[in-house]
């Protein structure tokens, strides 16, 4: 098989070789650019923080999937948008690490939820249909019915040992928004 010549003029070929090498620094410097970010933010997140609540305000899927928080430092207001996790619902609170130094950055911890109106949920009992474990997460999905609805939650935890699939677990569900859920040990 042989190579067919190109018919660019020397010219074009230079203009072809400064495009390559141009959109090459671009894309070196965006990803350098993003790692830096990544390494600052975890460095502001390892030392000097503090802890607050944040509210599940939204949801956004305009530049990627992420769940909109709101909460508040020092009497100031702050609104973000962090990676989605998908198993969350508008209005469920949740513990916040944020750096002293720069309050709007932050961490959520979802596996940590908090409950302010505890009389809003009521005890039943959840069968678990899955778990999920990575080097990052270890989610925990079970099923269960209220009000003769069904429904399926995903809630994150520290640990799966003692959670089988089949297993009957004591849960706690939010009587105005039923899809909000939590293991009771998650609570207490």
């Amino acid at each position: 098989m042989k190579i067919k010549k190109d018919n660019l003029t020397p010219e074009q070929k230079r203009k072809a070789y400064f495009g390559i090498v141009f959109l090459s620094i671009i894309l070196f410097s965006f990803f350098y650019y993003a790692n830096y970010l990544k390494k600052s933010t975890k460095e502001l997140l390892s030392k000097n923080t503090e802890l607050t609540i944040c509210k599940i305000i939204g949801y956004s899927s305009y530049k990627g999937n992420t769940d909109i928080i709101k909460y508040t430092v020092n009497s100031k207001k702050y609104e973000r948008e962090l990676s989605a996790r998908g198993t969350v619902e508008i209005g469920e609170f949740y513990e916040l690490k944020y750096s002293k130094i720069k309050p709007d950055i932050c961490e959520v911890n979802y596996k940590k939820p908090k409950i302010y109106n505890v009389e809003n949920y009521i005890k039943i009992t959840g069968i678990i249909s899955n778990t999920y474990e990575n080097e990052k997460y270890k989610i925990l999905t079970y099923e269960y019915k209220y009000q003769k609805e069904n429904y399926e939650r995903d809630i994150y935890l520290y640990s799966l040992e003692n959670y089988e699939k089949g297993k009957k677990i004591e849960i706690i569900v939010n009587r105005k928004n039923p899809k909000i859920s939590y293991l009771t040990k998650q609570i207490e």
